[in-house]
């Protein structure tokens, strides 16, 4: 028989040339259905667990749903220690590191008033009292411009200070803070030196020796020795003394009265 009119023949000889090709895009077919069932069945549960969480949205729920922590506890139970966890006691707390904050501007607070303190205006220095400038007997008073008798001069004349007796050479003090406003060799009083002090007070101490230890202009502390006793040329019948007297705004002044050292 002729196998030209065989159909088995054909269909093997047709497989065998585009059979190939056939079995590819079965597979190819196949593949794709699979792909495409996998997707749909996909998507469906995607929308089912969609649809279940906007039910759950849409029905109240009764009971209270606990608010999310954010990875921190609560604070009472941040405060409790947990059960075999260690606490590190000499950690700061958050609680004492906020009010260590927060006190921190009001503690600095008083630093901002300091400048103020600074620009207050200071007291000023209060006078030195008066002491007598050496120690002695005073046997010749002030006499409150009465006249008295002049033993070496032989006449009446006023006594505008004291006469305090004294070896000579004996130191002699100032009798206050001051400043020296003069410093002469007067014929009748002998050396002399002017202290002018607070409140227009001057002192004059005569008599001393020529080698006096400061010069006009100087500035002197109370208790300051400025010379030493000396003579006094209208008064040298006397035993040797200072004549100590004081002015108070230019006219003269007990010394002892103006120094506090008696009552009136």
């Amino acid at each position: 028989m002729n196998d030209s009119y065989n159909p088995k023949s054909k269909f093997s000889k047709f497989m065998a040339g585009k059979g190939f090709y056939i079995a590819l895009a079965i597979c190819v077919v196949g593949a794709g259905t699979a792909a495409w069932v996998a997707v749909d069945k996909t998507i469906d549960r995607i929308d089912q667990n969609n649809n279940e969480i906007i039910e759950q949205q849409q029905t109240p729920s009764t009971a209270s749903t606990p608010e999310p922590t954010y990875g921190f506890p609560d604070l009472e139970e941040a405060g409790k220690a947990q059960s075999g966890v260690g606490v590190d006691n000499n950690k700061p707390s958050a609680s004492s590191s906020s009010s260590t904050a927060s006190s921190s501007p009001s503690a600095a607070a008083p630093a901002a008033s300091e400048p103020s303190a600074e620009v207050k205006a200071q007291p000023e220095p209060q006078p030195s009292s008066f002491i007598l400038p050496l120690s002695g007997e005073i046997f010749a008073p002030y006499s409150n411009n009465e006249l008295v008798k002049n033993a070496t001069l032989k006449e009446w004349r006023t006594h505008d200070g004291i006469d305090i007796k004294a070896e000579k050479g004996a130191s002699v003090k100032a009798a206050c803070d001051g400043k020296v406003s003069a410093v002469r060799d007067d014929p009748l009083m002998g050396m002399t030196v002017e202290i002018t002090h607070h409140d227009d007070i001057v002192s004059i101490y005569c008599g001393l020796d020529k080698n006096v230890l400061i010069k006009e202009g100087d500035t002197v502390q109370v208790g300051q020795a400025i010379g030493a006793i000396g003579e006094i040329p209208s008064e040298i019948a006397l035993d040797p003394h200072l004549h100590f007297a004081m002015k108070v705004a230019g006219k003269w002044a007990d010394p002892l009265k103006t120094m506090d050292k008696v009552t009136e």
